[in-house]
């Protein structure tokens, strides 16, 4: 019986898991979106003004927004960690050792749009996490915005 239990209860947290990334995957992508269609309306600098409020619309706790150029790596924006701004990130690795910027580049330069994982500090807990991370390209530039595990 309780062999039984354990299996059913381990097989709906399962579920469960999947249910919450799947919902997750529509925050993030509802949440580009709309950043990338106000960006193209209020444009760069106001946008870059907009993302960066800690609480608002656009900056949720571990939901932020970073935005790469695509020629030299360079962040241009980060809703999480504005000491990142300026710095060419072409060359940084997760945990294992991934090149996570060169694949985001390459997912930008090839379809435009998809999704990479890689293993990063979540903004509030601190703890390395696995993460989900969408990118998206617009024109010269492209947007990422992720979750944690």
């Amino acid at each position: 019986m309780f062999k039984k239990l354990s299996v059913i209860l381990a097989f709906g947290a399962f579920l469960f898991s999947g249910v919450a990334h799947a919902n997750e995957k529509e925050v993030v992508t509802q949440m580009m979106n709309e950043a990338i269609a106000h960006y193209n309306e209020v444009g760069q600098e106001q946008a870059f003004k907009d993302f960066a409020v800690k609480g608002g619309k656009f900056n949720k706790g571990e939901y932020y927004i970073f935005v790469t150029e695509m020629q030299n790596f360079n962040l241009i924006f980060h809703g999480a960690n504005e000491k990142l701004v300026g710095k060419n990130l072409g060359g940084l690795k997760d945990t294992d050792g991934k090149l996570f910027v060169m694949e985001m580049r390459e997912i930008a330069s090839g379809p435009g749009e998809g999704w990479v994982s890689y293993k990063w500090p979540n903004p509030e807990t601190k703890k390395i996490a696995q993460k989900h991370t969408l990118v998206k390209r617009i024109g010269d530039v492209y947007f990422a915005i992720g979750y944690s595990e």
